[in-house]
């Protein structure tokens, strides 16, 4: 993975083994896991830096069932965030096999779990985990089922579970990987093997271990897109169908001529509105792209990792309830840790600060219950992942923002599904837009700090220290952009 910041949640899940040999959904209080005690020590060191997250950030070489839900009345688009989020409702498969060869290269090795979540409108999420030192967070394929088949949207490790959750759904017709982040694309060759007649399309600026493949233009002709691609499919290793293609000049009119050639669209682009970001700044060690899509007959937005919910979650709750937006911790992390660690009320907080790589500050409380005031500001929000600010915003501003601003003008969506923490989100245009508004140069203050999560200034200090340690060694792009505005001051 190279260029600046490009991932959100890098962790590592070394779940250790379920016994249990047939397929369990909804299941909060079966036991058929095993659990690395090991972990809870982990978490008790605080704050460990996560190394694809700062390789990425230092221009280094990381190493290397048919839904029919009907669309929402007007009413329930108004509901709270996370009101069609419900982590206990998940199906898994276990008797199948939780590994895969060659295994991945962050853990889990041996037993890596995926569990399955319906999203309503024909979409459903394959979630796993995934971990770094003592940063663990959970990883999402999102998969549309369209006419001609499954659009599955950064593929994971395709161990048997995964794949038989996956084929339950139907057969696999297109495969999109939408970023350049290295927890993202890892998997890709090894998915792939699995289905060989699937329509493959990658962001452009994907750099594979042959090199990098370059990007498509929208005023490129068939020979210039059919050479890149050929050339793309060499350097990843793999079958590449098509690259997304970039606008001539983001936030402009199109200087291409019509009509665009055959190849430099995908067969399901009909089905779609897609913009992408790509991002490639002297000083960094290659480009950085994100490719967000509306699928318009469901009014739904999939991106990565450009924004995040985080739920509230309460280790007394039992079952999801956004009326008091307290939700049950994700149940995959009881494939990986012990329960008694589960139940510690920091468990949460902590595993999300890590995630996010703000400090693990606690403020005095007049109850016994520890309060990190950067899990507060977070939580039950839609947000930019601070580490994406910290990296991404500060270096590229104008180029996030005008990213920002073109899905803002495709098709209305009234929801958000993401590759990380809580989806569905009940969001649309504005609160999208709101969640960067630390971009707008021309808002002031006071609107802008209501627009933002409200992060203390002290806590961007680790990452305010990575950046300067970044410009001071020149490793990579410098910042531009102060990431931090509408922070509380002290």
């Amino acid at each position: 993975q190279r260029g600046i910041a490009s991932c959100m949640d890098v962790g590592i899940d070394t779940c250790t083994g379920e016994s249990s040999a047939q397929s369990m959904t909804s299941s909060a209080t079966s036991n058929d896991w095993h659990h690395d005690l090991s972990r809870r020590e982990a978490l008790s060191k605080g704050f460990v830096l996560g190394g694809s997250w700062i390789a990425t950030a230092l221009s280094l070489p990381a190493p290397s069932h048919a839904d029919t839900a009907s669309l929402p009345s007007p009413s329930s688009v108004a509901a709270p965030l996370l009101s069609n989020y419900n982590p206990s409702d998940y199906t898994t498969l276990p008797s199948y096999g939780r590994t895969v060869f060659p295994p991945p290269f962050l853990p889990p090795l041996n037993n890596r779990a995926t569990y399955r979540y319906s999203l309503g409108r024909n979409a459903w999420a394959l979630e796993q985990l995934i971990a770094f030192a003592n940063v663990t967070a959970t990883i999402r394929t999102n998969v549309i089922k369209l006419d001609e088949g499954l659009w599955v949207c950064g593929p994971l490790w395709p161990t048997d579970e995964y794949c038989a959750l996956l084929d339950e759904l139907g057969s696999v017709a297109y495969v999109v990987l939408p970023t350049n982040a290295l927890e993202h694309k890892a998997a890709m060759k090894q998915f792939l093997l699995k289905y060989p007649n699937a329509e493959v399309w990658i962001s452009p600026g994907q750099y594979g271990p042959f090199g990098e493949c370059g990007v498509v233009n929208e005023d490129m002709d068939e020979r210039q897109v059919d050479t890149i691609t050929r050339n793309a499919a060499k350097m990843m290793g793999y079958r590449v169908d098509g690259i997304l293609p970039l606008r001539e000049q983001p936030g402009s009119a199109l200087k291409g001529k019509e009509p665009k050639p055959k190849n430099m669209f995908p067969s399901w682009a009909g089905a779609f509105d897609t913009e992408v970001l790509c991002v490639d700044l002297p000083g960094n060690a290659g480009p950085v792209s994100e490719c967000a899509f509306v699928h318009k007959s469901s009014k739904t937005l999939v991106v990565t990792d450009a924004v995040i919910c985080v739920p509230s979650v309460s280790t007394t709750v039992t079952r999801a309830n956004s009326s008091t937006l307290q939700f049950p911790i994700q149940p995959i992390f009881s494939s990986y840790f012990d329960q008694a660690t589960i139940s510690d009320p920091t468990f949460w907080p902590r595993t999300v600060l890590q995630a996010v790589f703000l400090p693990l500050r606690t403020e005095p409380s007049k109850s016994e219950m520890t309060i990190y005031p950067g899990y507060d500001a977070l939580a039950n929000r839609l947000v930019r992942a601070p580490i994406l600010r910290a990296f991404a915003d500060a270096r590229a501003p104008e180029s996030v923002k005008n990213w920002v601003n073109r899905i803002s003008d495709l098709t209305a969506f009234d929801r958000i599904i993401t590759a990380h923490f809580a989806s569905p989100i009940n969001a649309g245009r504005d609160l999208f837009t709101k969640a960067f508004a630390h971009l707008d140069q021309g808002m002031e203050m006071d609107e802008l700090s209501s627009s933002l999560p409200p992060i203390a200034c002290q806590d961007w200090k680790t990452l305010n220290s990575l950046n300067d340690f970044i410009d001071d060694n020149k490793l990579g792009a410098p910042v531009i952009y102060d990431f931090r505005r509408g922070c509380l001051e002290d």
